[in-house]
This record gives structure tokens, C-alpha cells and sequence, in this order.
């Protein structure tokens, strides 16, 4: 699906190792789903970026998530920066595409261990506006934990070695 959207973006490779259980909860998603999530490097008229920050992540993230059948990778990076930011958001080229082994947390990442893949692809994206307080953000009260604007790139960016030269 990305390779159409986007055949020259830049491709990085991820292994993501998971506990089983949680595993088993991305496993529907990849298999009976879109295997695909989509995310925004949204920045405002004054080069700042939003960020957001939710249970799961270790430190702050880009406001992203899973696209839905039927919805094109844009158009969920849209949705996902307006239920987790506040921010309506322009969306344009495709920053990266992320091709993301998911392997069992004990596993080495042989073949026979890989449990799924799936694309996690990063839009350029543009806003301005304030972002309200994570009580008003997110679809359920608890998703997001805070969600600001960044002069600069915090120190704690989830995959930040691996997003960080293209943000």
C-alpha cells in the first residue's frame, strides 16, 4: 500500500520484540487488519513540533496510529493528529516508511520466530493552534497522557535513534 503512495520514501527496518500476550493483542491487527499505522511529524509556523505522550510509549511520540480498513495512511495520520493533538493538520509526503518485524520478546528474530509485519509510515505535517489538556484528547480519557509543542526534540523520544533524522 505504501509503495504505491510513496515509492522513493526512505525504508527503515524495525524488530519489535513483545511480551506474548501483548503480541497476541497486534497479531489481530496484522493479520485481519491493515498491518499499517500512520503517523505525523506536525510542525507550526514556528517550527516547533507536536508531540504527544500515552500509555504505552516510552517518552514522547509523534501523534500516529492505526489505519483503518478502508482509509487511506494520510487520511489516518489526519484523523490520528486531530484525536490526539486538537490540530487540524495539513498532510503531505511521506517523511518514512518503517517495515516493522514484530518477534516474541525471547526470540532472536530468525524466520521461523517472526510472528508478523507490518508499516508504520511518518507524513510531514502542518499546523497551527493551541493543544488543549490531555483530559479533552484521545478517544478514551486515558490514551493520552499530555501532547505539547517542542522548540527542540526532547531527550526522551520513543525510537528516537530511529525517527529522529527525519523529524
Amino acid at each position: 500500500m505504501t509503495d504505491r503512495l510513496a515509492p522513493d520514501a526512505p525504508r527503515e527496518q524495525q524488530t519489535i520484540r513483545l511480551p506474548e500476550a501483548r503480541l497476541a493483542s497486534f497479531r489481530e491487527w496484522a493479520e485481519d487488519g491493515t498491518a499499517l499505522a500512520a503517523a505525523a511529524r506536525v510542525c507550526d509556523s514556528e517550527g516547533r513540533i507536536a508531540l504527544v505522550r500515552n500509555q504505552w510509549s516510552r517518552g514522547w511520540i509523534l501523534p500516529g496510529g492505526a489505519v483503518e480498513p478502508g482509509e487511506r495512511a494520510a487520511e489516518a495520520a489526519r484523523r490520528e493528529v486531530r484525536e490526539e493533538t486538537g490540530l487540524d493538520a495539513t498532510i503531505g509526503e511521506v517523511l518514512v516508511v518503517v517495515e516493522q518485524t514484530y518477534v516474541p520478546e525471547t526470540g532472536d528474530g530468525t524466520a521461523g520466530e517472526t510472528a508478523f509485519s507490518a508499516q508504520y509510515v511518518v507524513y510531514a505535517g502542518r499546523a497551527d493552534g493551541e493543544i488543549p489538556s490531555a483530559e479533552r484528547l484521545g478517544l478514551t480519557a486515558d490514551e493520552i497522557t499530555a501532547a505539547r509543542w517542542f522548540e527542540t526534540l526532547p531527550r526522551r523520544l520513543h525510537d528516537g535513534d530511529l525517527l529522529e533524522p527525519y523529524l
